[in-house]
């Protein structure tokens, strides 16, 4: 009965990390959907370029994260 108990604890456990894993990934993944859309509005606006720049750089960032946090998973 103990080691019941302890399998279905352990399960319980996975799927709380799984959920968080994938909580952080889509909140992130989110994060640079937005920032995409800012850039579309602003690559119109030729005279922001450095933000745009400073956009981009922020995007790759948050993918770079994404990816290491998935590699550890």
């Amino acid at each position: 009965m103990k080691k019941r108990k302890k399998k279905e604890k352990d399960i319980q456990e996975l799927l709380e990390a799984k959920q968080t894993a994938h909580n952080y990934c889509r909140n992130h993944l989110q994060g640079v959907v937005d920032n995409l859309q800012k850039l579309r509005k602003q690559l119109k606006k030729p005279r922001h370029i450095y933000s745009v720049e400073v956009e981009l750089i922020r995007n790759q960032i948050l993918l770079e994260e994404v990816v290491k946090h998935l590699e550890k998973k």
